[in-house]
């Protein structure tokens, strides 16, 4: 199957049925989705050919993955030979991607598959979870997973502050090879909305009715944001605030920089601490925000020119950065 644009708008689909998952398959089409990542982990099956089935009705291209508890890996015999047997049938269906863990990729059992592959492309993955990475890090673990003979990496992790997010979009940005970076929660959003302004090779978009933390709709990327017109040149802007979901600013903003030609986008930022907000984000890429509440009174701690009506008033509205 082929692709139809350059930018990739991935729906992962974790279903118990595959009638549930080929249904949700189709929805996922019609709202705008490039390829959909089957969790087949989520699936209720008892025999190989029901997934074999599955697989050859995909309507469309495909990441089939398997995800094996990182405490399970080793200690579950059958639930990981399931999952091996999964990942290589996959590669036999020549499948367009398959997502396996950077555990797994590294082990003997699938060596044969992840050096012969044909046309599958394999993706090796790795959950950061409950720790913040730091760039060196970042960079250490891509390397390893580099050395699997990976086509794409991914990198998933678990943010507690919009902040933790930097080192991302820097590895994003330096990677050699193609990078995903998902950040799960409220504050890795952005993760998703700025990808394709770091070069991330593809951004994660939820069904309408199955709202995920931290994950855009398919509808809002396609009528809101439409990242396909985000290159490394696009100028930030946002709102920081907490919390951030009732913002009418995406709305607004994006549609308005589309309709003037310029190269923008505007994206919710929900931020715990302004002061370090800026202390991190220091790149003229980041150009502009609106501030809401509770940051409005701090807000004017960090600005290096206030205007006389909000200096006076204490708070500030609008954050504009200049070149110098």
């Amino acid at each position: 199957m082929a692709f139809k644009n350059n930018l990739l708008v991935c729906t992962p689909l974790e279903c118990e049925t595959a009638g549930e998952m080929l249904s949700s398959m189709k929805r996922a089409e019609t709202e705008g989705a490039d390829l959909t990542e089957l969790r087949l982990d989520s699936l209720s099956f008892s025999h190989n050919s029901e997934v074999e089935k599955l697989i050859k009705q995909r309507t469309l291209p495909s990441i089939v993955s398997f995800r094996l508890e990182p405490s399970r890996i080793s200690s579950n015999k059958d639930r990981k030979n399931t999952c091996l047997q999964v990942l290589r049938l996959a590669f036999d269906l020549n499948v367009e991607f398959v997502e396996m863990d950077y555990e797994v990729a590294s082990e003997d059992d699938m060596a044969e598959y992840v050096y012969n592959r044909s046309n599958t492309k394999l993706i090796v993955s790795s959950y950061v979870n409950g720790r913040k990475p730091s760039a060196e890090e970042l960079g250490y673990l891509i390397a390893c997973m580099q050395s699997t003979g990976a086509d794409v990496l991914k990198l998933v992790l678990d943010v507690e502050k919009i902040t933790d997010l930097a080192p991302v979009f820097t590895m994003l940005t330096h990677c050699q090879i193609p990078l995903i970076a998902l950040a799960v929660g409220s504050r890795g959003l952005i993760s998703q909305l700025l990808g394709p302004k770091f070069g991330g090779f593809l951004v994660y978009g939820s069904l309408s009715d199955k709202a995920v933390p931290g994950m855009p709709t398919l509808l809002s990327l396609r009528q809101i944001y439409k990242l396909e017109y985000i290159n490394a040149d696009t100028k930030v802007f946002g709102l920081i605030s907490n919390p951030v979901g009732h913002s009418k600013g995406p709305v607004l903003h994006n549609p308005a920089f589309r309709h003037t030609g310029y190269n923008g986008i505007y994206v919710p930022m929900q931020v715990d601490d302004v002061k370090e907000f800026f202390r991190t984000y220091t790149s003229s890429d980041f150009a502009g925000f609106s501030v809401g509440i509770p940051h409005k009174e701090a807000a004017v701690g960090c600005c290096d020119e206030v205007h006389p009506l909000a200096k006076s008033i204490g708070a500030v509205n609008t954050i504009v950065k200049e070149a110098y």
